[in-house]
Parts: structure tokens; sequence; C-alpha cells
């Protein structure tokens, strides 16, 4: 999508001008498209790079810059409902958008309006959006044109959709909840230790009190804590900061976060649980669209968001491609459980592969809503535990020293 300025004479008589953008990147596409309405072009000019970023910045900025699945498996239903009515094409997609997202989405919608007048199909058009309309996607859309049937498949891509956004949001939910509560945990312990312990340390201080080393060593934590805070906090901040660029722009950080993460106890439970629902929901959609298997492992690989499991979807591919069986290219135990295994030889072996996938993303479905329904419970005992010792600790190391003062005080 590229920005134009433009002057135009309206067939009114009146002359209007501002700034369009429009899926195209030459003056002459743009002029053609300006022109359709019978006005008459002054002139169009493409606006300079870094203009263009920086109202892109102030658009979608404040309206959202990103397109919510739930908006997209809408959209593709009220575009299915519509064409199983015998509504065209065109009409649907401009009746289906309204009422949605009017950020970003609108401008996207009249992209693939305007490519579908064009005369391209409407795979080709969301195929210019792949951050938008994933592979999968395009590729049902197409084999729909294909055969005839595409407002089943735009029904598909729809519960594909909400399916996808159910398993993605239940991931988040369920990683962000401990990743809280070990910040609020932090962040009640930096209090402490900057706010409250020096106020106590003083009163010792004022009475002359002999420190024992349990609180000498808190009241070294509390000196370095008051000195280095800022330090501390600044050095905190730019480690998530590097950690959030590197998973982004760098795959071999990316893959070294997730292989770190899929190592611990409860992240393992939640990042398998994930991957093997969405692998599954995927596989069993396309072979279920008529795709075959080689080619829905290649389609797999490059949708997976984990780094680990692309590579091995990669590697699935490869075995398929020498010859391999279905089951025999999927016997990678440490990421394949033995039951999925089975699972999938016995849907190879009597032909029913896309039934038995869809009854294992509804069983990694339901592990995962199970997961994040449960994870507060598991967590709230370790937290009482953790967090109670570390306090327990500091009061003891606190009052210490009062009942030493007490007991001098009891013998004289």
């Amino acid at each position: 999508m590229t920005y134009f300025r433009f002057k135009i004479l309206r067939k009114t008589g009146r002359v209007s001008s501002g700034v369009i953008q429009l899926p195209y990147d030459n003056v002459l596409s743009a002029m053609s498209h300006l022109e359709r309405g019978n006005d008459t072009i002054i002139f169009v000019k493409k606006l300079h790079p870094f203009l263009a970023a920086l109202l892109s910045f102030f658009v979608y900025g404040f309206q959202g810059n990103s397109i919510k699945r739930s908006e997209l498996a809408e959209f593709f239903n009220n575009v299915s409902v519509m064409l199983k009515a015998g509504i065209p094409l065109l009409v649907a997609l401009k009746d289906a958008g309204e009422g949605l997202n009017k950020g970003r989405f609108s401008t996207i919608l009249s992209g693939l309006i305007i490519d579908v007048e064009s005369g391209a199909t409407l795979s080709e058009a969301l195929a210019k959006h792949p951050r938008i309309f994933q592979g999968t996607v395009v590729h049902l859309i197409t084999i729909g044109e294909e055969t005839g049937t595409l407002d089943r498949m735009l029904l598909n891509c729809s519960l594909h959709l909400k399916k996808i956004d159910e398993i993605i949001r239940n991931t988040k939910q369920a990683m962000i909840y401990p990743s809280i509560v070990l910040t609020l945990i932090t962040g009640g312990m930096l209090f402490w230790f900057y706010s409250v312990v020096p106020k106590i340390l003083t009163l010792f201080d004022e009475m002359e009190v002999e420190l024992p080393p349990l609180t000498k060593a808190i009241l070294w934590v509390s000196e370095y804590v008051q000195e280095y805070i800022f330090t501390l906090l600044a050095v905190s901040f730019i480690s998530i900061l590097l950690i959030y660029i590197g998973n982004h722009s760098s795959i071999t950080m990316r893959k070294f976060f997730q292989q770190t993460l899929i190592r611990m106890p409860v992240f393992k439970t939640i990042i398998i649980a994930s991957n093997l629902a969405f692998i599954t929901e995927y596989f069993s959609l396309l072979l279920n669209a008529g795709i075959d298997v080689v080619r829905s492992v290649k389609i797999l690989s490059e949708s997976v968001s984990n780094e680990i499991y692309r590579e091995k979807m990669l590697l699935i591919g490869a075995r398929l491609a020498s010859g391999y069986t279905i089951a025999e290219s999927f016997t990678i135990r440490e990421l394949f459980p033995a039951f999925v295994l089975r699972m999938i030889k016995v849907g190879e072996q009597s032909g029913s592969l896309p039934e038995q996938l869809e009854y294992i993303a509804d069983d990694y479905r339901t592990r995962l809503s199970t997961v994040v329904e449960t994870i507060g419970k598991l967590i709230e005992p370790v937290v009482l535990v953790i967090a109670g010792g570390m306090f327990a600790v500091i009061l003891a190391g606190l009052f210490l020293p009062i009942y030493d003062l007490v007991s001098q005080v009891g013998t004289q």
C-alpha cells in the first residue's frame, strides 16, 4: 500500500486535493483509479517515504495497527453467507466489511476490492497481504475458487480462525499469569528492601544493637538496592526490551528463548499443548480441503510460529519427500507424544487421517483450556511458599536483634 498526493477537478467543477492510500506502486495505476469517477486529474505524486511513514504512524498508531483474528473470522463468515445467498463477490466484500474495525482493516479491504475490480481473484488479492492473511487461508480460498466452493472454503476459514484465536488466546493467558505473579513478587521485595527495611535498621543503629549475621545480610541487600535501585530498574527494562526485540527480529534468539521455555515444567505443558493443537488443526483443515500431505506439511512449516516445531515440520516434509510414511515421518518423540503418533498411524492406515487429526486438535484445545483454568490454582501455593519464605527470612532477620535486646534487658 502506497500513499499518493493528488489534486482532481471533479465533474461538478470543484477542485479537491488530499492524500490517499492505494495498493499500487506506480503513479499511472493511481491515476487510473482516481479517474474512475469521470474526474480530471490535475496531478498525482507519490508521498515522500518519510512523510508516508509518519502518516502511517499517526493513522494506525491510534486506530490499531493489527487486525484481530476474530474480525477476520467474522468478515469471512459474512462473505460466505452472502455468496451462498447468491450475492456477487464484490458486493459481498463491500457489505461484509461494514461494522468492522474502521482502522487498518478498512484500508486493507479497500485494496482487496480494488484488486478484485481490476480482475484479480480473491486469493490473489489476499496474497498481497501475507502478514494479515496466512498462507493456509490463501490456499483454502484458492481451492474454493478452483472447485466452485468458495462459500464453503470461506466458512472453513472463519471456523478455523476462531479455533486458532482460542488456542492463541488461551496460550497467552496461561503464559502471562506466571509472569505477572513473578513481577509482583519482585516488585514487593524491592519495595521492602528500598523503603521498609532501612527504617527498621535505622532504629537498631540508634540503639547500638549488635546485629546477627542474618540481619547483616539483609542490611547489605538493602544498602545495595538503595544504591543501585535505578540501575537495577534500567537493566531490567533494557533486558526485557532486548529480549522483545531479539524475539521478534532474530530467529536464533527466538529459538533460544523457546528452547529455554520448553524445558520449564509449566511452560513446557503450555507450549506443547498449544503447538500440537495448532499443527493438527491446520493439518486436518488442509487435508479436508484436498491439499496433498507434502504440500500441507510445507504450508504448516511456513505457518507455525514456534521455531522448534518449524524445524521439525521441515524435517517431516523432507522425510515425506524421501518416501517415509506419514506416521514414520512424525516419529519425533520429544515433540510429538506417543498418543499423537499412534492416532496419526491409525488415521493413515484407515484412511481417516483428517478426522483423527481433528480429534487430536480438539483434545489438545481441551487440555490447553484446562491448563488455563487450573494454572492459577497450581501457582497460588507456589507463590505463597516462595513469597512467604522470603518475607519470613526478612522478618526473622529484623526480629532477631529485637529478641536479643529484650533478652539482654531481661537479664539485667
